[in-house]
C-alpha cells in the first residue's frame, strides 16, 4: 500500500466520527503512520484530501451498487425483479458501509459544492456503471414494454433514492417520529420489503400475487447478511 492509498484509508474514519471541520490531519497521519508533511505534499491541504475521500466513496457506491444491477440487466430476469434488486442493493451498501454513508451525509451538509465534482470524476471514469442512469434506463425500458406505468422517470428516481436513504442519513427523524429501533437489522430488512412493496405496487402495470414473489424477493429474504459497522 502506497503513501496515497494509506491516508486515504486513514482519513476515512476520521472524517466519519469527526466531519469534514472536525477532522485535524494530525490525527489522520497517526492513524495512517505518516509524516504529516506527507499529507500536506500529495493532497495540499484539507479541502483537497476530503475531495477525493468523496470521490472515493461516491466510487465505491456506484461500483458496488450497478454492479449486481448490470448483471441483472444482462439476465433475462423481470423489470420487477431488477428495481427489487436495484433497491435492495442500495440498502445493503449504506448499511454495510457506515463509514462512508457517514462521509456522505456530512457532505451534503458541509461540503454540498464538491459533491457534484465527486460524482463527475466517477462518471468520467466509469460512466457505464452509474446507478442512477441505470436505474433510468431499466424504467424506461419497463415503460416501453408497458410493465411500468407512464410515469415521471426523474420524479419516481428521486422518491426511490430517497426513501432508502432518509434512515441512514437522518436517523434524527425516527427518533423525531416515535419510532424505536430495538433490532435493526430487523427493522432494516422490513424497511426494505416496505420500500419495495410500495414502489411497485405504484409503478407496475401488473404485480405478482403475493404467494409467488419471485426469484429477487426470495434471494434477497434467504440472504440477509450481517450488518457492519465501519
Amino acid at each position: 500500500m502506497n503513501s496515497r492509498e494509506r491516508i486515504l484509508n486513514a482519513a476515512i474514519p476520521v472524517f466519519a466520527r469527526k466531519g469534514r471541520h472536525g477532522a485535524h490531519m494530525e490525527e489522520i497521519a497517526s492513524l495512517a503512520h505518516i509524516n504529516k508533511a506527507m499529507i500536506y505534499y500529495i493532497f495540499h491541504n484539507k479541502d483537497d484530501l476530503y475531495l477525493e475521500v468523496l470521490k472515493f466513496v461516491f466510487t465505491e457506491a456506484s461500483i458496488s451498487i450497478a454492479g449486481s444491477t448490470l448483471t441483472d440487466i444482462n439476465s433475462d430476469m423481470g423489470y420487477e425483479d431488477i428495481l427489487s434488486n436495484f433497491i435492495s442493493s442500495q440498502i445493503s451498501f449504506f448499511s454495510e458501509n457506515r463509514n462512508y454513508t457517514k462521509i456522505i451525509v456530512d457532505s451534503m451538509s458541509s461540503g454540498a459544492e464538491e459533491i457534484p465534482l465527486a460524482i463527475k470524476f466517477f462518471k468520467n471514469l466509469h460512466g457505464e456503471n452509474d446507478p442512477t442512469s441505470l436505474l433510468k434506463e431499466i424504467i424506461e425500458k419497463g415503460k416501453a414494454a408497458g410493465s411500468i406505468r407512464s410515469i415521471d422517470t426523474d420524479q419516481l428516481i428521486i422518491s426511490i433514492i430517497g426513501m432508502v436513504i432518509v434512515y441512514f442519513f437522518s436517523q434524527s427523524i425516527i427518533q423525531a417520529l416515535d419510532i424505536e429501533v430495538v433490532d435493526e437489522m430487523k427493522f432494516l430488512e422490513e424497511r426494505r420489503t416496505s420500500i419495495i412493496d410500495l414502489v411497485l405496487n405504484s409503478i407496475m402495470t401488473e404485480r405478482r400475487s403475493a404467494a409467488n414473489p419471485g426469484p429477487a424477493a426470495r434471494r434477497n429474504s434467504g440472504n440477509k447478511k450481517q450488518t457492519k459497522k465501519n
